[in-house]
């Protein structure tokens, strides 16, 4: 059998580089050069033989003219058919420069503060619970018998009958419904929320608190005294990441021009520290006045300092949580329309183990209050003592309150 050796040589080429291809482009041809040696054969399949032996790639390197780049061996290829040559290289674009690529990351690295410090920026929270935390410390005293008992007609409705003896105002029964939807937004909070009380002395109140879509929340105040209209609130409120807007409109009379119309906003500047201003303007029988405030508030994870000042006055409260089971706080309010000024200082005290809750408070006026609540378990009642002393006026008032479900 006769056989016709043949030696494959790869010849490269460099194009001229242009714009879009700022590499060399290699174009590699073929060329079949006839060596002396021994070399792959030519089989009777139409077909060349894809590994080359070890004498073809010195023959090769004998006759290495004519600018050829030898090959001293072709890894194998798994082509049934063909010449075994590797593909071109595909076009690739230009690395970056050193420049563009340290550009590109400051400004990746200051984009990723900025949202690092948006993220630790929380919403401030309504205008009106600004001094809520120092106040919820302070005890609210009873001043007679107080018996309360709410009943859960459904998941989303329930009732409540509360009956008052009090030796300073007239006792009272007082009834009350709420209903609470099925929109969930977290585990304290559903919407929308419909409340409505009404006592024997023909006094009716409701409201409607509705969030409309994330962050957007509206509220409906209705009173009425004995079937005669006493007044009517609209509240809408925005909260946003990191601030919070509101707009109250409160018994506006178109034909008499008369209304209260109330705008703050709020705006968390770092993880501690929170500003705000509300403009409060009223009119009403031809007569009309504003008021401007500005409150601000330094938070951490022990203490809670508030502040807001006015033209009619000045309002500050400090809280502060000492242990697990322990909190302080102390308010000041100042009138410049009475010129009257109190300071009160509170405490809480929290058992858990006894189920024990004890606050107590004293002011600049005199009184001291305290209280303490006893959750009676395994039942679903709570047990509140009051007691309330003023040495000024020569005035002591004791109540007792049973809460039931």
């Amino acid at each position: 059998m006769m056989t016709t050796s043949l030696n494959i040589g790869i010849r490269v080429k460099r194009i001229r580089e242009t714009p879009f291809s700022p590499h060399f482009i290699h174009r590699l041809s073929i060329s079949l050069v006839s060596c002396s040696s021994a070399s792959p054969s030519i089989s009777r399949n139409n077909g060349f033989s894809a590994i080359p032996n070890e004498s073809s790639a010195h023959a090769c390197n004998a006759r290495g003219g004519m600018g050829n780049i030898e090959v001293h061996a072709a890894p194998p290829s798994t082509a049934p058919t063909g010449l075994g040559v590797p593909p071109p290289p595909p076009l690739t674009a230009p690395p970056p420069s050193p420049e563009a690529s340290s550009g590109q990351a400051g400004k990746s690295s200051s984009k990723e503060d900025d949202d690092d410090k948006k993220r630790k920026l929380k919403n401030p929270g309504a205008y009106d619970d600004v001094h809520r935390k120092a106040k919820d410390v302070f005890p609210v005293p009873l001043t007679g018998c107080k018996l309360a008992v709410t009943k859960a007609m459904s998941p989303h409705f329930s009732v409540t009958h509360t009956l008052m003896l009090d030796q300073q105002q007239p006792s009272t029964y007082t009834f009350g419904a709420t209903y609470v939807g099925a929109k969930q937004v977290s585990p304290v909070e559903s919407f929308p929320i419909m409340m409505g009380e009404m006592d024997t002395s023909g006094s009716l109140s409701s409201q409607i608190i509705h969030l409309w879509r994330q962050g957007l929340r509206s509220k409906f105040i209705i009173q009425s005294l004995r079937g005669r209209f006493q007044g009517f609130q609209c509240d809408v409120e925005y909260r946003g990441p990191t601030y919070t807007a509101a707009l109250a409109l409160a018994n506006p009379d178109l034909l008499a021009t008369s209304g209260m119309l109330v705008a703050n906003y709020q705006q968390s500047f770092s993880p501690n520290l929170m500003l705000g201003t509300e403009m409060m303007y009223q009119r009403s029988s031809g007569d009309q006045g504003s008021l401007l405030s500005f409150i601000g508030r330094y938070s951490t994870d022990t203490f809670i300092a508030t502040a807001s000042v006015s033209k009619v006055g000045l309002h500050m409260s400090y809280y502060h949580k000492g242990t697990p089971n322990s909190q302080v706080s102390v308010e000041f309010q100042s009138s410049s329309v009475n010129q009257e000024s109190a300071v009160t200082a509170g405490y809480q005290l929290d058992y858990p183990k006894g189920q024990l809750t004890f606050r107590g408070s004293v002011d600049t006026n005199w009184q001291v209050t305290s209280t303490i609540e006893k959750k009676l378990l395994p039942l679903p009642c709570s047990l509140v003592l009051s007691g309330l002393i003023n040495q000024k006026k020569q005035k002591c008032l004791f109540g007792i309150g049973v809460t039931i479900g």
